[in-house]
């Protein structure tokens, strides 16, 4: 049974010809794609007066009621239109959600879909480098530095405190 993914457009596992690709934005991707996209369905894009809205706390509430609008008796047979297709469906948009912090509408469309219908529309995995990483590891190896010092710190203590000490 085909199933419903969210992703960026970048995503290179796109490019294997497995899933049908279908945007869910206001605007199609103005750069080039190796793979076919097979159409948008603008009802899942967010209104124009949640575009710069950065806090999902905020911004889920009314793109909820956004859905609504078309309800899930349109949206699901547009999507159930793509499945019938035979692949899996992945509902596309532009933003990076590896970032730590990241977030955006699709994934918010996809607790909603959850509520509608009790089936999941994960992550589709992407097998570019994670651009979170980087920071993770930035983080880490400052947290590891933060101990030594600490370390140091007890040392130079008992050093202090008992002149017999030896390190």
């Amino acid at each position: 049974m085909a199933r419903i993914y969210t992703s960026r457009f970048s995503n290179k596992e796109l490019e294997t010809g497995k899933y049908t690709v279908v945007g869910i934005v206001r605007s199609m991707p103005q750069f080039k794609v190796k793979y076919r996209i097979a159409g948008n369905i603008r009802q899942i894009a967010p209104p124009g007066y949640l575009w710069n809205e950065n806090d999902r706390e905020i911004f889920t509430e009314p793109y909820f009621k956004h859905l609504e609008k078309s309800g899930y008796s349109v949206i699901g047979s547009i999507i159930q239109s793509y499945l019938d297709e035979g692949k899996d469906v992945v509902l596309c948009c532009y933003e990076d959600v590896r970032k730590p912090g990241e977030w955006c509408h699709r994934l918010v469309f996809a607790e909603w879909w959850y509520k509608k219908t009790g089936q999941k529309a994960e992550e589709l995995p992407d097998p570019s480098p994670d651009p979170g990483e980087k920071q993770r590891k930035k983080e880490e190896q400052k947290r590891r530095e933060q101990e030594y010092e600490q370390l140091s710190f007890m040392d130079d203590l008992y050093r202090d405190m008992f002149p017999h000490y030896n390190i």
